[in-house]
């Protein structure tokens, strides 16, 4: 059976190794343990000691970008779906919007066909998509504006050209600036599970916040208490997440206990 998880940083287990890497774990992470440069090294380091004997030869200039990879694997690993069923395929993501969720269900389903079950989550309502035309060509972004840090920086590791990320980063902030990317999130939230109900997806909702009264009804697996505990702001407090992972896999475990019988 094919289950394909689709969420944000809240199932991606986004900075539950802090501990391990940094042991720093009751610092406040913002976003992530790669932003901005902060614990950069430090997760260079774990992961060349983590992968000593095994890793690809590779240039230096190639560690940083292998690093970062291999972070997000290994968080994903210890996710709550760990607790729950680790033979799942999560493409959860930090920052990911129900845009997000559709395509990255279509490049899945591009290559494997159509998933068996779906559980998707909400998303922190304040995440940010862009959708670029140019030349011809349609770009998706979910590129963040903190006007805290209101330079623009590209990001090397995506195949768009950087000025087409400029314009996606300038929409961003535009959107912003307007305050309308609650309403946004609201319209594509919609749109997406009327597509997931229109073309007959079996699919299970878990809620993770508050914001969408699409995750409000009895069906839908509450965990939204939970992850406010490890709830700072913009960032997370690492050791309290890592804490609640198995305990909102007991209770999905609870609404869905067939999850543990398959193989």
């Amino acid at each position: 059976m094919q289950i394909l998880i689709l969420g944000d940083c809240a199932s991606s287990g986004s900075n539950v190794l802090t501990g391990e890497i940094a042991g720093d774990h009751e610092r406040k992470i913002e976003y992530s343990l790669t932003w901005r440069g902060q614990y950069y090294d430090k997760v260079i380091l774990w992961y060349l000691r983590q992968t000593k004997g095994s890793r690809k030869k590779m240039l230096p200039v190639d560690i940083p970008l292998e690093a970062k990879k291999y972070l997000h694997e290994q968080e994903i690993i210890n996710s709550y779906w760990k607790y729950i069923n680790p033979l799942v395929v999560n493409l959860s993501k930090n920052g990911a919007t129900a845009g997000g969720y559709f395509k990255r269900l279509k490049k899945y389903e591009s290559a494997n066909g159509k998933p068996d079950v779906i559980f998707v989550t909400d998303h922190d309502a304040n995440h940010k998509w862009q959708v670029i035309n140019h030349k011809g060509k349609k770009y998706f972004f979910e590129k963040n504006f903190d006007p805290r840090y209101p330079k623009f920086e590209p990001n090397e590791y995506l195949e768009a050209p950087v000025h087409v990320q400029k314009i996606a980063y300038e929409k961003a902030k535009h959107n912003f600036e307007r305050g309308c990317d609650f309403a946004r999130n609201q319209r594509m939230m919609s749109w997406f599970l009327r597509y997931l109900d229109k073309n007959n997806y079996n699919y299970h909702k878990l809620k993770m916040y508050k914001g969408f009264e699409q995750f409000d009804d009895n069906d839908t697996v509450d965990c939204s208490d939970l992850v406010r505990q490890y709830t700072a702001g913009d960032g997370d407090v690492p050791h309290i997440k890592a804490k609640v992972q198995p305990l909102i896999a007991e209770r999905i475990i609870k609404k869905h206990p067939w999850l543990t019988t398959i193989k």
